[in-house]
């Protein structure tokens, strides 16, 4: 049993969390103006799209470490006869850390940029790794605020993850949990939600002692056991049922073979990224190549009664809890695509990243169309799933992940496809990069019609256009507002 600390250690506590919530913020604040200073002073690859992306990650820090600095709500000390309850002492230190950690990353991570294709890798990176900080933020506040006080009696006092005071004057009556939460919700006589404390707090057990004496139900040994324990080892058990059977499932061995297809049409993707551009063009091989993977959806979306996306096991893994397992006959029913998806998503984000040839004018513009097709597959899917099967809430993520995962070589092969063919221009080069390393290609920043466009070759920097002399540029214009445009020249020249 835990030992029960004092009015006097829950006062040093609250000084304690109070100083490491300023100095978390006082330590954002140093990472946002030191990461702004630092690359203010760096050439970056991808001319003023680049540096708009790599500078308003650090900028963010900024306000997020103020808030946290000035953000400290007051809270009244314990009395010697209150019960203090509050968030355990490794929280806020372990959410702070991590919190700093993500602020560098999103400060330094540009650095793995080399050119201006990566534009679009680092706005996306960037709005991951803020959205960590913030959560972070919000994590170290909630952690420092939340807390309760209560009397013997029964009266309690709350103060809520912003720092909101209430005062119940209710008497407790019962007690529910949510054990996959970690959370015990106290009630009164007449059913009114009065207060809650979650798993693990300090003076957790001696607060559901003082209920208990109180005469609060369900605060007794089976309620701590299934608090201490909420996962079974088995959740469910998959066993196949006849009234399940489809039409569809007389084609069952053929569509087991089905799924072997996508895999082998790798070599087909690599052969018309890199070898059919010539016999069928640059538009039409990139869109065949960078839609085949949405046979996946196809097959789900058409026979959601036999493909899953998770791989379901016969027997449980001694280590895990909460596994969804699956009967032999289950099995034979249905196809899991998990398997052969992900390395054809992954195999196809590196070769529509290696043979990308144009450079969008606009990447916030690709970006966006990027987001909307990964959340129309996702939103597709769900209207897809068949209602009350225990295990189509554990395939979400896999979905998710694979709509990610071709959301950039769908949204670039459908601009590419819509745009015109190339029409000639001119671009005045305003910088030029030579590379660190034989490998890497040289960069330069070219201005058309107005817009800072970073490009890459790997040329001899000598037979380039140096800064202030004119290059030779092919735009395609595009009806998204996503124009492409590249250095004129063999790569380019391809049938449109």
């Amino acid at each position: 049993m835990a030992e029960r600390k004092t009015g006097q250690q829950a006062r040093q506590a609250w000084v304690f969390r109070t100083a490491a919530q300023r100095l978390t913020g006082l330590a954002l604040l140093l990472i946002g103006l030191g990461g702004l200073w630092y690359w203010r002073q760096q050439p970056l690859p991808g001319g003023a799209h680049m540096r708009q992306a790599v500078l308003a990650g650090p900028a963010f820090c900024l306000p997020v470490g103020l808030w946290q600095i000035l953000y400290c709500p007051r809270r009244r000390p314990p009395q010697e006869n209150e019960l203090p309850v509050y968030n355990s002492d490794w929280a806020l230190p372990t959410c702070a850390v991590m919190e700093l950690v993500v602020a560098v990353l999103l400060s330094v991570l540009p650095r793995t940029a080399k050119g201006p294709e990566d534009v679009i890798a680092v706005i996306a990176c960037n709005v991951f790794l803020a959205v960590g900080v913030l959560a972070m933020a919000v994590l170290v506040v909630a952690v420092r605020n939340e807390g309760l006080l209560v009397t013997p009696d029964g009266r309690a006092e709350r103060w809520t993850i912003w720092g909101w005071h209430h005062v119940v004057e209710e008497r407790p009556a019962a007690l529910q949990i949510k054990p996959r939460l970690g959370r015990y919700i106290v009630y009164d006589e007449a059913g009114n939600r009065l207060y809650h404390f979650d798993r693990d707090m300090v003076n957790e057990t001696a607060l559901l002692n003082l209920l208990q004496a109180q005469g609060v139900a369900n605060t007794g040994t089976d309620t701590r056991q299934r608090m201490a324990h909420p996962y079974p080892k088995v959740r469910a058990v998959l066993d196949w049922d006849e009234a399940e059977w489809t039409p569809a499932h007389r084609w069952l061995p053929g569509l087991r073979r089905v799924v072997w297809l996508p895999p082998m049409a790798l070599l087909v993707q690599w052969w018309l990224l890199q070898e059919g551009l010539p016999l069928l063009g640059l538009r039409a091989a990139s869109l065949l190549a960078c839609w085949l993977p949405l046979v996946f959806f196809g097959l789900y979306l058409v026979w959601p009664e036999i493909f899953v996306w998770n791989i379901y096991l016969t027997q449980p893994r001694s280590r895990y809890r909460d596994q969804i397992l699956a009967t032999p006959a289950w099995r034979r029913m249905h196809v899991s695509l998990m398997g052969t998806a992900l390395p054809v998503a992954g195999a196809l984000l590196w070769t529509t990243a290696e043979s990308q040839v144009w450079v969008a004018i606009y990447p916030v513009r690709l970006a966006v169309l990027c987001g909307v097709l990964a959340v129309g597959l996702i939103l597709t899917c769900e209207r897809r799933y068949p209602l009350g099967k225990t295990h189509r809430a554990r395939e979400r993520w896999m979905i998710w992940l694979l709509a990610l995962f071709l959301a950039y070589p769908l949204g670039y092969s459908l601009n590419l496809a819509l745009t015109a063919p190339a029409a000639p221009a001119q671009g005045t080069v305003t910088a030029v990069e030579a590379p660190a390393e034989d490998e890497e290609p040289v960069r330069l920043s070219v201005v058309w019609e107005g817009e800072d466009l970073p490009l890459s070759f790997y040329d001899d920097p000598a037979g380039l256009p140096q800064p202030g002399e004119t290059i030779a540029l092919c735009v395609r214009q595009s009806p998204l507002g996503i124009p492409l445009v590249a250095r004129c020249s063999e790569g380019t020249e391809q049938k449109p």
